[in-house]
């Protein structure tokens, strides 16, 4: 009943747009639920212009399907950007390591623009002692995003976050720097 509620929650907010796919669980079985929030400082630029340090809000939820496979949504923003992600990822063919396929629906400047097919992938290894290796690479037509960083598990349904991201966006502005959040899995 539990994992009914919160797939209900994830699937209306993932239809409302206020989305909820930063380090999706290329594991994850049917019925799994991970959400989570990272919190960016990113440095802006455009072309050899600095326009200084944008706080990134991103957060995501990823359900998995069973088989290897699990759809996801994400939403991530700062005060002059945004984008909303929706897509698909399997890890059948190699562990831990999920491939995907999605949209991107972009607004920059304020200004919407055209929806964005992309791909993906995300690896992840496990360490020992409860701490974790990823990286995740997402290409579109208009944009390029890509993330690696550690999580910590606190217990089996909560993990720390700390990665590095460079977003490209679809204006020709850049945004690089590190963030931090929190992922709970269900």
């Amino acid at each position: 009943m539990k994992k009914a509620a919160i797939l209900t929650t994830v699937f209306v907010l993932g239809l409302s747009t206020a989305g909820l796919c930063a380090v999706p669980d290329p594991n994850a079985g049917l019925g799994d639920v991970q959400f989570g929030y990272n919190h960016y400082e990113l440095k802006k630029t455009t072309g050899s212009i600095d326009h200084g340090k944008k706080g990134f809000d991103e957060v995501y939820a990823t359900v998995g399907l069973g088989l290897g496979y699990g759809v996801f949504v994400n939403h991530a923003a700062s005060s002059d950007n945004s984008y909303t992600d929706y897509g698909i990822q399997t890890s059948l063919l190699i562990p831990n390591v999920s491939l995907m396929v999605g949209q991107r629906h972009m607004a920059a400047d304020n200004m919407d623009s055209d929806n964005s097919l992309f791909y993906g992938a995300t690896v992840r290894q496990p360490l020992g002692g409860g701490v974790a290796v990823y990286a995740t690479y997402q290409n579109g037509t208009e944009f390029k995003d890509e993330s690696v960083g550690l999580t910590y598990s606190l217990n089996k349904n909560t993990q720390l976050d700390l990665s590095w991201k460079r977003y490209d966006d679809n204006n020709g502005a850049q945004f690089k720097g590190l963030g931090a959040g929190v992922n709970f899995k269900f």
